[in-house]
């Protein structure tokens, strides 16, 4: 019913600075914690930190490839991608990448490529996952922000200048033409629901908008906090459950989507996060945002 997400716990880390980026891998019970200089592993069901990767610069940007038992993790600062091996948490290699702020980064399983979104000059690298190579940049310009993938080849990037996600075709990183993020502007975030083709984009206008890739339309919108807005969705037994949708005003919008209609389903106007970093344990429904200093657990 109508319960609220409330913070039910905190999560210490031991790394400086802000957190500026969070991940789950909720088969291997991890969550993935990016600092300055490092990325903290904490166990899921214990909430104990179980080891860290240090990251040159500090860690923009997070992708987790199950598969392939990797982690790919950007360094604005640097300049640079770190490849970890999840084994054993060891840095298999860092790549320079082809832009400037390296930030968002999405591994595309189908495509075994990595997708890295380069803030500073608008440019998207493609790594081949296996050998960490750069196989190409496309230059896109403007103010990119956030990236998502489905599963027919194309990959989503929100660009906050010009209030659109270009579509690009995963092999060829040749431009498929772009979707207006209207009545939303400043696109920062977005996560992608394959299974009923939508894309859900967080915003720094104070909107979330839902848009139908296939007729290039918004289809819905709700409203959030202000400012910079990251995005995280929790699926439930082949289905999508919810989304988690923290701004930069501090404020937590839980959006649910039954029968693909968006609505929001608790709002917490201070939280008390720290940015835009979100990520959600599928097994427990857990949410965590970045904090002050430590990583905040939200749940019913």
């Amino acid at each position: 019913g109508g319960e609220n997400y409330k913070v039910v716990a905190n999560i210490k880390t031991d790394a400086q600075g802000e957190i500026r980026a969070l991940d789950v891998d909720t088969a291997a019970r991890r969550l993935y914690v990016g600092r300055d200089g490092a990325v903290e592993v904490v166990n899921l069901d214990t909430d104990k930190k179980v080891g860290q990767v240090a990251v040159r610069g500090g860690a923009s940007g997070i992708a987790i490839a199950s598969d392939l038992q990797r982690a790919y993790i950007t360094s604005a600062a640097d300049g640079s991608i770190t490849i970890v091996d999840l084994s054993n948490l060891q840095v298999l290699k860092t790549v320079k990448s082809t832009g400037t702020r390296p930030t968002a980064v999405e591994y595309v399983p189908s495509a075994k490529r990595v997708y890295v979104v380069n803030e500073g000059d608008g440019k998207v690298t493609a790594l081949a996952a296996d050998t960490g190579a750069v196989v190409g940049t496309a230059n896109l310009g403007g103010k990119l922000r956030g990236i998502g993938s489905d599963t027919r080849g194309d990959v989503f990037i929100a660009d906050a200048e010009r209030h659109v996600l270009h579509v690009l075709n995963t092999g060829s990183l040749a431009s498929r033409g772009s979707i207006a993020t209207w009545p939303a502007t400043e696109p920062t975030s977005l996560t992608v629901d394959d299974k009923e083709r939508r894309l859900y984009v967080a915003t720094a206008s104070g909107r979330m908008v839902v848009l139908d890739p296939d007729i290039g339309q918004m289809v819905g919108y709700v409203s959030t906090g202000k400012g910079a807005s990251g995005i995280a969705a929790q699926y439930g037994a082949n289905r999508f459950v919810r989304l988690f949708v923290p701004s930069a005003d501090g404020a937590l919008t839980v959006v649910k989507n039954p029968k693909l209609t968006a609505s929001v389903e608790s709002k917490l106007a201070s939280s008390g996060a720290k940015g835009m970093a979100v990520a959600v344990d599928g097994k427990s429904g857990r949410a965590f945002l970045a904090g002050a200093t430590d990583v905040l657990v939200l749940n019913k």
